[in-house]
């Protein structure tokens, strides 16, 4: 429910049997703003679209939250100061749920419903402004004063598309940089749950949104942040997925943790001549590099023409990271994606900048493209390896478990698969000509080296990128 009224607000209550939370916002006529003393607001609406939207806004926010009940309120007219100019109230079976939701409402009714705002000062009236009382060219103002940037670049950054893909540690620190620049528009691609080991450096997140989408949460914050930003959620890209979802942006920000997907975003991007940048992080290290449709520098295969195998080098959960170190490269990223949009030249598209947050050490390590390159040049592309679950599935793939037999569950393994253990090397060779396989073990480490090593003899053979633990939710184990 959601109306416009010239009445005197009064907080309605709130009940409902399911809802183990409830929160309700008032938003009052305050006397002073932005140091000026405000004797009075007025407000108008356009009746009948501010209800329609603001119907909407609550609809998707039910949706959204899992809501029980959602209302707000908001009133029009000539309003005195302490009385209150919108109300809006949510129920939910959870807290969390319930103050995510409220929150979301108010801000989509800042941006989308159509109410307009006179402050009535001692010393003059503001004009009519939109209810959020902001104006864009305010929120860039210090930015516009660079002579690199100017009008004339923001009105480039406010065209732009930027897909940032993983909204982990490097995501988190790019993506509030990206928006308060004034990206005009933001693709987050996220398909994990946060969890209290990411906290230390996915800093878009709190201790109390464990369990919940980082896509979702990322999303939210970014819009809090900045409402003339249009956001889009993704799920996780996959083989089927990720061209289709780059395509529609200007250019990729890679925040991913593992190969398989810096090499799809690399061949992707290479093939829609869309500008990547990305970044890798160890320890106290972290490595950054662009790859531009026509550099010299050329893209990661002609670094390295087949693309390392996950697990080759130890992740943040296995390595550790201090987590200042995601928040520098997250923040180099954005700069980087930023100066590619104005169209400012940038080291980084000839060579790979290497950075020891220990030692302060800085390298820039020389880049050439080459030639019969796979990807940005007229080689052969290397067949990938590693699938996800899907990819595997629109190919048919007979599933082979390479665990070992003290491993396997007294279920009885994986639905319609073979038990071949990796130990049986002879067993599992013989097996895999018969037909392509998909091998599985726990990690996707020894299935990775299974395959090469089956290929190495012509056989065709692919592992299950991140094994079964990657595949928690989908396989019950």
């Amino acid at each position: 429910m959601f109306r416009i009224t010239t009445e005197t607000l009064v907080a309605p209550p709130m009940d409902h049997d399911g809802a183990g939370g409830f929160v309700t916002f008032e938003g009052k006529v305050r006397n002073r703003n932005e140091g000026r003393l405000v004797e009075r607001l007025e407000y108008e609406a356009h009746v009948d679209l501010a209800e329609s939207e603001g119907r909407k806004i609550l609809e998707e926010a039910k949706r959204a939250f899992g809501l029980l009940e959602a209302r707000a309120v908001h009133r029009v007219g000539v309003l005195e100061i302490g009385e209150t100019a919108v109300w809006i109230g949510v129920a939910a079976a959870h807290r969390n749920a319930a103050f995510r939701a409220c929150s979301y409402i108010i801000d989509e009714i800042k941006i989308r419903v159509p109410i307009w705002k006179k402050e009535h000062y001692a010393d003059g009236e503001s004009g009519w402004i939109g209810v959020d009382g902001t104006e864009p060219a305010n929120l860039y103002r210090r930015q516009t004063i660079l002579p690199e940037v100017g009008e004339e670049g923001q009105a480039k950054l406010a065209a732009a598309r930027v897909l940032v893909v993983g909204a982990g540690g490097l995501g988190c620190a790019a993506l509030p940089y990206l928006v308060g620049a004034g990206v005009g528009r933001i693709g987050i691609s996220e398909g994990d749950m946060v969890e209290a080991s990411n906290l230390h450096r996915q800093v878009l997140y709190g201790f109390g949104d464990q369990g919940l989408a980082k896509g979702e949460l990322a999303s939210d914050a970014i819009r809090r942040q900045n409402p003339f930003v249009e956001v889009e959620r993704h799920d996780r890209l996959t083989l089927s997925s990720a061209e289709q979802i780059v395509s529609n942006y200007d250019i990729v920000l890679d925040g991913s943790d593992n190969f398989a997907t810096k090499f799809l975003l690399n061949d992707i991007c290479c093939r829609l001549s869309k500008p990547l940048v990305l970044a890798s992080l160890f320890r106290f290290e972290g490595q950054l590099l662009i790859v531009c449709p026509d550099s010299p520098g050329g893209c990661l295969r002609c670094l390295w023409p087949d693309a390392p195998y996950d697990g080759c080098v130890g992740t943040c959960a296995e390595e550790g990271i201090l987590g200042s170190v995601a928040g520098v490269f997250g923040t180099l990223q954005a700069t980087e994606v930023l100066k590619v949009i104005l169209g400012l030249p940038s080291a980084a598209a000839t060579t790979m900048v290497v950075l020891d947050l220990r030692s302060l050490e800085l390298r820039h390590l020389k880049r050439a493209r080459r030639a019969e390159c796979a990807s940005c040049g007229t080689g052969t592309a290397t067949v990938a390896i590693d699938l996800d679950w899907i990819a595997a599935s629109e190919r048919g793939l007979a599933v082979v478990d390479i665990r070992e037999p003290e491993e396997w569950d007294e279920e009885g393994g994986l639905p319609d698969s073979e038990r071949i253990p990796m130990s049986c090397g002879d067993r599992l060779r013989e097996r895999a000509r018969k037909g392509p396989v998909l091998l599985v073990c726990d990690g996707g480490v020894r299935s990775s080296e299974a395959a090469r090593s089956l290929r190495a003899d012509g056989i065709e053979a692919y592992s299950l990128a991140g094994g079964l633990r990657g595949m928690a939710g989908i396989w019950s184990r």
